[in-house]
């Protein structure tokens, strides 16, 4: 197989969106340590579809587009390669709601971390499955576990960031540190792919990766700007409470203040009252 058809574009646009994703989906699950209950575990969905679903799924099918047999054609079955999304997603929530809530620790992103590196390299695999192509699909078993280790050691570095890290410079860098895990764990994966091409006389059913495109891009775009809505929107909500609570403060303590200087000229009324001469 070949996976840079194209050249060098796939990849690129592979990583950046890659980036962008996980840089949301960190982004809100450090917004979800400021919440408790059932609030923590919404936005710790809402992270995992940003780190699995948009930092993860979607630059995995930028880079397919580069995947190519040579000589041949390829398709690819709609409903399992659109399985991988909600795999990436549902995986990355159990990961996220081991280390999210609690105090983070070794013993709870290690576990974490295998767990959702195996689903990822499930994610990352329904790719192959759903391939069409004129000869047979399989995988060379080193290299398949080779990969596997590399999506467990990629899901382990992502949590282990997102549970951790503070400060919105390290959370950058910790996203960019993500993207070149998700996007290395993709090439894995395909590197172990091994393509029998067989003499066909019939056309290979399925979709065309350019075929997808446009509907992937479109719900990336829609995803993107949901999850940068609500990363925005819950900073802007954050500092409005932040506001009424010093406008709070504030007036609780004129109206001390203001009961303080009542109390005082009552005093001091009373004392002029007790200090003024009877009249004889």
């Amino acid at each position: 197989m070949e996976h840079f058809a194209y050249g060098a574009i796939t990849p690129a646009l592979a990583l950046v969106l890659s980036f962008l994703g996980c840089l949301l989906g960190v982004f809100i699950a450090a917004r979800s340590r400021a919440s408790s209950g059932g609030s923590r575990a919404r936005w710790l969905t809402l992270s995992a579809v940003g780190i699995g679903g948009a930092g993860s799924w979607v630059p995995h099918f930028m880079a397919l587009l580069g995947t190519d047999v040579p000589d041949g054609v390829v398709r690819y079955d709609v409903p399992i390669t659109a399985l991988g999304f909600g795999i990436a997603v549902v995986v990355y929530c159990l990961g996220l709601y081991i280390v999210g809530f609690g105090r983070p620790s070794l013993w709870k992103v290690l576990p974490a971390g295998i767990v959702t590196g195996a689903g990822m390299a499930a994610a990352y695999s329904t790719a192959p499955l759903a391939m069409r192509v004129a000869g047979t699909v399989g995988y060379d078993p080193a290299t398949a576990l080779a990969a596997l280790v590399a999506a467990v050691v990629g899901a382990t570095v992502s949590l282990w960031c997102v549970s951790t890290v503070r400060g919105n410079r390290a959370l950058g860098v910790a996203a960019a540190i993500m993207a070149l895990a998700a996007c290395s764990t993709h090439y894995a994966v395909m590197t172990a792919v091994r393509v029998a091409a067989v003499p066909s006389s019939g056309p290979v059913s399925g979709a065309s990766p350019l075929a997808l495109l446009t509907p992937v891009c479109v719900a990336a775009c829609v995803l993107l700007s949901v999850l940068a809505y609500a990363t925005v929107g819950f900073s802007v909500r954050q500092n409005t409470e932040s506001e009424e609570e010093l406008l709070r403060r504030a007036r609780d303590m004129y109206s001390i203040a203001t009961l303080h200087r009542a109390a005082a000229a009552r005093h001091e009324e009373r004392d002029r009252g007790k200090a003024a001469p009877v009249p004889q």
